[in-house]
Order: C-alpha cells, then sequence, then structure tokens
C-alpha cells in the first residue's frame, strides 16, 4: 500500500493522517505548515498532535523521481549543473596543486638555506672547539700540582676515548679538510697547465693491444700512478695488473679475487714501492703489498703479496676510493653497504642504505662522501653526522637509472656523473645541474652508453666516454675533442698532475693513451 502526499505530491517517508480531513501528509511538511500558518494545508481547520495519526505503512520498492528530472530539458539542466560543479571543483584543486608547489618550493630553499647556514655553524664550532683545547692546555701549565693529577686522570680518559677508531678517523679527517681548505682558497690553476688549443689537437699516442685473458676480455678499471709510467688495471678475468708504459710490458699480475675485479687503487699516488686495493664481485677487498725488491731494473722480481682480505659486506662490492689524506679508504657494495677502512685494512665505519651501491667517492675534503646507487640517485652524505645532506636525481630515463659513474673536481663545489643515458656536472653549493650532456648533443649513436667520467687533478679540464673520450675545459665547458673509435670505453684516468695524456681502458682488453698536440 502506498500514499500521496497532500503537500509535495510524493510518497511521503513518515506518513500521517489527518483525522478530520483524512489526507495524508508527510509528517515533516504537514509540521512546518502547521507551524507557520496554524491551520491543515488547503482548510481552515486547526489540528492538534490528537488529531495527527501515525500511519505504518511499507517504503516503497523504488524511489520515484523527482519532479525535477521527468523531462529531458531538466534532465539536460541537472547535467548542466553538475558540470559546472565539476569544472570548478577541478579549478579550485588546480589552485591548491599550485600553492602546495609553491610551499614546496619555498620548503626547498628553506632546506638549501638550512644546509649552508648548519654548515658553516659546524666549520665555527670546529674552530672554536680548537680554540677552547689551545686555552685549556695553556691554562693546565698554571694549574697546581693537585689539579695537574686530576687533569692527568681526565687525560687518560680522553686517551681512552682517542683510542676509539671511529674518533680517530674524525680527528684526522677535520685536520685534512682544514689543511685542504686553506690551500684551496687562494689556489689557481697552474701556470704550466696544459693549454686548452692543445688538447683541441690532441691524438692517439699509443696503444696496449691486449692486457688480461683473452678467454674473459674486459678492463673495468684502471689507475695511473703520480709520475704516469705505472697503469694499474681490475679485469673481468679475476685478476688485476701493473703495466710499464715506458717497458711496454706488464710487471705484475695480482691473481687471488675468484670473481671479477670491479675497482683497483694506487695508495699514496702509487709507484713500485706502495701498495695497492682491490675490489671484487666475491665480497671481498684486498690489500696487496709490494715486495722489498721491487725496483724497475730487476723486473722479473717485481710483484705484490696479499697483505689483508677485507669481508665487511655480503654482497659485490663495486666501487672504492681514497681518502684525500692518504690513511683510509672506502668501499661500497651492491647490498647497500658503504665502509671506511685504514690502509692497514681495519674496518673504521660501516653503514646501510636501502639501495644498491654502484659508486663511491671522498669529497676533495675528506669529510663528505658521494654515493650512487642503482636507482639514479646521488646522495653527498656527511660521514661524521651520519646524515645526508642532498639526494640529487642524476638519471631520468626509466630503462637506465644506475649511476655508473661519479667524481668531485679539486675545487670542492663541482661534481660530475654519468648514467647510461646522460652525463652531468653539478653544483654542490646550489644543488641543480650546471650542464648536462646526452648523445644528441655530442653528435653520437644514441645507443652509446655513457661509462667513466672523470676531471683531472687541478679540476680544468673534465673527460668523459661513450662512443668516444670527450674532453672539455671546464671554464666556459667547451668542447675541445672526441677522441678514440666505438671500442666501449670503460676508464679513464689522467696522466700526471699538468694534464699531460688521458689514459683510457675498454672492454677489449685494450689500453688507448691520448697526448695534447704540441703547437709550434
Amino acid at each position: 500500500m502506498s500514499f500521496i502526499c497532500a503537500i509535495s505530491g510524493e510518497a511521503p517517508a513518515t506518513p500521517v493522517i489527518s483525522a478530520k480531513t483524512g489526507r495524508v501528509y508527510e509528517q515533516r511538511l504537514l509540521q512546518k505548515y502547521l507551524d507557520e500558518e496554524g491551520r491543515e494545508p488547503g482548510t481552515e481547520h486547526s489540528l492538534s498532535e490528537d488529531e495527527i495519526i501515525s500511519v505504518h505503512a511499507d517504503p516503497p520498492a523504488v524511489k520515484p523521481r523527482p519532479p525535477t528530472l521527468t523531462s529531458i530539458p531538466a534532465l539536460l539542466s541537472t547535467f548542466q549543473n553538475e558540470w559546472d560543479a565539476l569544472v570548478l571543483e577541478t579549478f579550485t584543486l588546480k589552485q591548491q596543486y599550485q600553492q602546495v608547489r609553491q610551499e614546496l618550493s619555498q620548503a626547498l630553499y628553506q632546506n638549501d638555506a638550512s644546509c649552508r647556514v648548519i654548515a658553516r655553524l659546524i666549520k665555527e664550532r670546529d674552530e672554536a672547539r680548537q680554540t677552547l683545547e689551545s686555552l685549556q692546555a695553556q691554562v693546565g701549565e698554571l694549574r697546581t700540582q693537585q689539579a695537574v693529577d686530576a687533569d692527568d686522570a681526565a687525560g687518560a680518559s680522553m686517551e681512552v676515548d682517542a683510542g676509539n677508531p671511529e674518533e680517530v678517523y674524525y680527528e684526522k679527517s677535520a685536520e685534512v679538510a682544514t689543511e685542504l681548505r686553506k690551500g684551496r682558497v687562494k689556489r689557481k690553476l697552474p701556470a704550466d697547465l696544459t693549454p686548452a688549443d692543445q688538447w683541441k689537437a690532441a691524438a692517439l699516442a699509443s696503444t696496449v693491444e691486449s692486457l688480461h685473458s683473452t678467454t674473459q676480455p674486459g678492463i673495468l678499471a684502471l689507475d695511473v700512478d703520480t709520475t704516469g709510467e705505472l697503469v694499474l688495471t681490475a679485469g673481468e678475468d679475476h685478476h688485476a695488473e701493473v703495466y710499464a708504459r715506458s717497458k711496454d710490458q706488464t710487471l705484475a699480475t695480482l691473481k687471488g679475487h675468484t670473481k671479477r675485479v670491479n675497482a683497483a687503487l694506487w695508495i699514496n699516488g702509487g709507484g713500485l714501492g706502495e701498495r695497492i686495493i682491490t675490489a671484487s664481485a666475491d665480497k671481498s677487498v684486498r690489500i696487496w703489498q709490494p715486495k722489498a725488491n721491487n725496483t724497475h731494473e730487476n723486473a722479473k722480481a717485481i710483484g705484490w703479496t696479499k697483505k689483508h682480505v677485507i669481508k665487511t659486506h655480503a654482497a659485490e662490492v663495486t666501487s672504492l676510493s681514497i681518502h684525500p689524506g692518504g690513511e683510509y679508504f672506502a668501499s661500497a657494495s651492491i647490498d647497500g653497504t658503504w665502509a671506511i677502512h685504514t690502509i692497514d685494512g681495519d674496518t673504521v665505519i660501516t653503514e646501510q642504505l636501502d639501495s644498491q651501491i654502484t659508486q663511491i667517492e671522498f669529497h676533495p675534503d675528506g669529510q663528505f662522501i658521494g654515493i650512487g646507487t642503482a636507482d639514479g640517485l646521488v646522495k653527498i652524505v656527511d660521514v661524521k653526522q651520519k646524515q645526508t645532506l642532498a639526494t640529487l636525481d642524476v638519471a631520468t630515463e626509466a630503462e637506465a637509472k644506475q649511476v655508473v659513474g661519479l667524481h668531485f673536481s679539486e675545487n670542492g663545489y663541482y661534481f660530475a656523473t654519468t648514467s647510461a643515458m646522460s652525463a652531468a656536472v653539478w653544483d654542490l653549493r646550489k644543488q641543480r645541474k650546471v650542464r648536462e650532456w646526452s648523445s644528441s648533443d655530442l653528435e653520437s649513436d644514441d645507443a652509446a652508453a655513457f661509462t667513466a667520467i672523470r676531471f683531472d687533478k687541478t679540476g680544468g679540464y673534465l673527460a668523459f666516454a661513450n662512443d668516444k673520450l670527450h674532453i672539455f675545459q671546464v671554464k666556459g665547458w667547451h668542447h675541445l675533442c672526441a677522441l678514440g673509435d666505438s671500442s666501449a670505453i670503460t676508464s679513464v684516468a689522467w696522466i700526471g698532475s699538468l694534464s699531460t695524456g688521458i689514459v683510457a681502458a675498454s672492454s677489449d682488453n685494450s689500453l688507448r693513451v691520448f697526448e695534447p698536440k704540441l703547437l709550434e
């Protein structure tokens, strides 16, 4: 049974009946009408609450359509109103989105300013600590014997703290950073640095056709000693080799790793009397000690023996970097760990990231570390505070995000990166790109992947490789030359402190040396 309200003409949700007229009403509408008019609709009768009878009726199976939606024009009007409301809501959301972007931009700017202020405050704090220590030493000389005894006890406690390897590292790293910053303030490019005009005419000087094993070809990394004479290479064949350029001879083969060697570095600039560090996919880092009788005159006796094996990482070790002070080095692994060790093989610091690490590099001051990950990010980490100061998105290509190259310039604020699809230079002060190159910018094959990247020792030149070796002058980022052919270059290293040449290693086991041309 259904009813129709005498006021609205619709089925009432709460029907009631007038005892005087027998009409059916919606209780809410009838009550409102009685409150306003004081009588029953359409009559002159007044109704009391006793004369209003509630009816218990089953609700309609389908709610009747409102009268406003019973015609096509009414429906179109309703649709138009709903569309206008939707457009208005979208406009409001866009305004809110723009406001959020502005707020985010402001927040990032404030974060950048905060980082700079924090760095300045840390520097001032360290200087204040040094001043305080000096004053305390002077006051200690004037104390009584009893006070001296007490200070001796406190000093013993401090010596225990100083014996903490991590604290010792922080102290030495701060000393090195202070000295390097003082020297960098007024540093200029050497007057006898190889001129850019000579590099414009650079050409291939020599080629070593085959190093390492031909059954597992591929040189994955290289390092050149300070004299430019000895080249240290790391290979796919599980070995590292020391090659002498003047003799055109492999002086030593370092065997011991069971998988490919991903990185190899000289300690203290290299030489026959210096140690070597290697990192491998077999999860280990090895430190190699030179034999006592290593001399150029006795080439057959030249060699290095295993001194220490570091097994800090639980997966493939991908990268190494020597601390500017020369007493420590860093290693990184695809298990997300990075660690700092002494050159004697003791692990000082171990930290964990949530991403695979492909590259690690000490900042020229030694207090920060740049970490490149497999998901295309570079993190600048304060080692002592264990805080990430900046996270930069290096690779924008979804199909090739891995950071394959990372290197800091000697000036302390430029650093260069490569992913498979691009190379870029970043300004650490502003945390943004200064310059970026793709294959199309270099008139290269789009399929050619970017690989190694390296500033020279003065910070005046930059080299990186895709299908060729490209050299740029840092001042103005002028492209000086493109060297080599389509052989896959895997690693590059500058020769000497005045950039007198550059060595490129390839996946076909070859070494190529390029030198600038002397102009008449």
